[in-house]
């Protein structure tokens, strides 16, 4: 006890108080490291995921107005959009629109709610049997790998940057349960990105690249 209370003596001097206050000093460094490097960690996954939705996103979405009206008459008649379209409206009563962009198109734009839990990731269970539906109609196709949907997130106000703004992030996960829930039922042709939309609002755009121009 006697040598111990030499050598605090000998790093902090007689006042005890300060050897408290080192020490107390010491501790909220190291929390603060700790912190520094907790954030630095969620930084670099949250860039990671970017670069990798980036690696399979595809620009599918855009309805280009330059062709000729007979070709979206003919996207219009594609019967697989047409049970796309028939799915969509019968469960949310929105909208979309047909396009022709590299084969024929059929994109909606819905609040994300429609298709994801508040403050979750993970899809509505009770949207479950309209993918069910999309997908009997996506596989219908004799040349189904040729099928694709792509998920559009709206990023808000600017550019999207490397450095993902939570609502984003919560964008590149929920794209990623999307994903996961067709991969499991054998269709892997999903691909997502972001769009310049308000943040509660998703583009949901279907492709099928064997009509039209490829």
């Amino acid at each position: 006890m006697y040598i111990e209370e030499q050598q605090t003596r000998k790093v902090f001097g007689s006042d005890s108080t300060m050897g408290l206050f080192v020490a107390l000093y010491l501790i909220l460094l190291a929390f603060f490291i700790v912190l520094t490097s907790i954030s630095q960690q969620s930084s670099s996954r949250a860039t990671a995921a970017m670069e990798s939705v980036n690696a399979v996103f595809k620009q599918a979405g855009v309805a280009d107005n330059g062709f000729d009206p007979a070709e979206l008459r003919s996207a219009a008649s594609d019967p697989v959009l047409i049970e796309i379209e028939r799915a969509f409206s019968s469960a949310f009563n929105v909208k979309g629109q047909y396009a022709v962009s590299g084969g024929h198109i059929y994109q909606i734009q819905l609040p994300v709610s429609y298709l994801f839990e508040a403050g979750s990731f993970r899809v509505r269970t009770n949207v479950h049997h309209v993918l069910d539906e999309l997908l009997i109609a996506l596989k219908s196709e004799a040349n189904c790998e040729q099928q694709e949907i792509a998920l559009l997130f709206g990023s808000g106000p600017g550019a999207v940057d490397r450095e993902l703004t939570r609502s984003q992030e919560i964008a590149v996960r929920r794209a990623g349960s999307f994903a996961r829930y067709m991969t499991e039922r054998n269709f892997s042709n999903v691909s997502s990105g972001f769009l310049p939309l308000p943040e509660d609002q998703i583009m949901v755009v279907f492709r099928n690249k064997t009509n039209g121009r490829l």
